[in-house]
């Protein structure tokens, strides 16, 4: 027991002094490890002071790239701004050149047609002048027989009377008779000279003229041109379309035909009625075709049209020679406008219905316009 004790008390010894060494050595280690700790830490600060440099360089260099690449970039944008100048200025300089050349050509086509107005005008102005001396030829002419009727009839008269003068009462029956002759011949030369008054003023304008039949702004409008009516043949006419082209009757052949006569696309019910029926027309069959007619000129009526998108009406100018208006009597004399109207054509040329709008600023009866050509298709 005792020895047990003893080597237990060297042992706590041995213990005491090893842990001494091992204090001792541990606080030598503690030391070296601050001495790594404080070289580490130096080096930390030296590779942080290394790598801010680096960031610094990489910066600048960035910069200077940054600085580089802007300054090529707008080199570039110049250049290009330059090409794009250069080329946009090659372009207007054409287009202006297309520009003037267009100019011209629409100078020399309006040129063209104001002179083959011109001649019309000088064409018509030699025909009425050459009426105008037919109808005095007529009338001179006229004059001078009925002078020589009523010259005869006085002769025949004064010498039927000194006859019966002569034979006195005996042929007093006979001078009743011959004043009875006497007046009826005067009235037979009133009647003659009354009708030849009548054909000198129709000579004189050459076209029918009716009255009556409708109003602009209620005032009463004359109608130049012969009656149509329904059952009849439909008349020719000679007109033109948008794009200068002559139109006739026979240009829609085998169609049944919706006719609508108008004073004018630029004014407010016009332009309303050529749009109902442009859209009318969309519902309708390809056999029927919609025809607005006026004294427009053509380049007026495309304009408008286009304006419009009005696409499925077809336009016509009646404006050369008033042909489609004189030929279905709706040429308004006052106004040397065309009367509102609708004439439904079937496709063998026949007139099927025809309306003339009584007042010319009120628009047509649309559903009877419509059921007159649901009812031939």
């Amino acid at each position: 027991m005792k020895a047990t004790k003893k080597e237990a008390k060297m042992t706590a010894k041995q213990v005491s002094r090893k842990t001494s060494k091992l204090a001792e050595k541990a606080g030598k280690g503690a030391g070296k490890l601050d001495i790594k700790w404080q070289k580490a830490l130096a080096q930390k600060e030296e590779l942080i002071k290394k790598l801010k440099g680096q960031l610094v360089e990489k910066e600048k260099a960035l910069k200077e790239a940054k600085k580089s690449f802007l300054d090529k970039a707008k080199e570039s944008l110049l250049e290009w701004k330059e090409k794009a100048e250069g080329e946009i200025k090659l372009r207007a300089e054409k287009l202006a050149g297309q520009k003037d050349s267009l100019l011209e050509k629409l100078k020399k086509q309006v040129a063209d047609k104001e002179n083959l107005l011109r001649q019309g005008e000088e064409t018509l102005k030699e025909a009425m002048d050459s009426a105008k001396k037919e109808v005095s030829a007529i009338k001179e002419k006229t004059d001078q027989t009925l002078m020589e009727w009523k010259t005869r009839a006085e002769a025949e008269y004064k010498r039927l009377r000194e006859e019966l003068e002569k034979k006195a009462q005996p042929l007093g029956d006979k001078v009743r008779e011959l004043e009875e002759y006497r007046k009826k011949a005067e009235m037979k030369i009133a009647e003659l000279q009354s009708r030849a008054k009548e054909y000198v003023s129709k000579a004189g304008s050459g076209v029918e003229e009716r009255q009556g039949i409708l109003t602009f702004k209620g005032g009463p409008m004359t109608l130049l041109g012969p009656e149509v009516k329904v059952g009849g043949k439909a008349p020719d006419f000679k007109a033109v379309d948008t794009g200068m082209q002559l139109a006739t009757l026979d240009s829609f052949r085998g169609k049944i035909k919706i006719i609508s006569s108008v004073p004018s696309l630029d004014t407010p019910v016009c332009d309303m009625e050529t749009r109902r029926f442009n859209e009318e027309a969309g519902k309708l069959p390809d056999n029927v075709v919609v025809l607005t007619v006026s004294m427009d000129l053509p380049f007026a009526q495309k304009r408008w049209c286009a304006a419009a998108g009005v696409e499925k009406v077809k336009t016509l100018s009646d404006y050369q020679g008033q042909s489609f208006g004189l030929a279905y009597g709706v040429v308004i004399k006052e106004l040397k406008l065309l009367a509102r109207a609708v004439f439904i054509v079937d496709d063998q040329d026949i007139v099927r219905y025809i309306e003339i709008v009584p007042e010319v600023t009120k628009e047509p009866d649309y559903d009877r316009v419509l059921n007159a050509v649901k009812a031939l298709l």
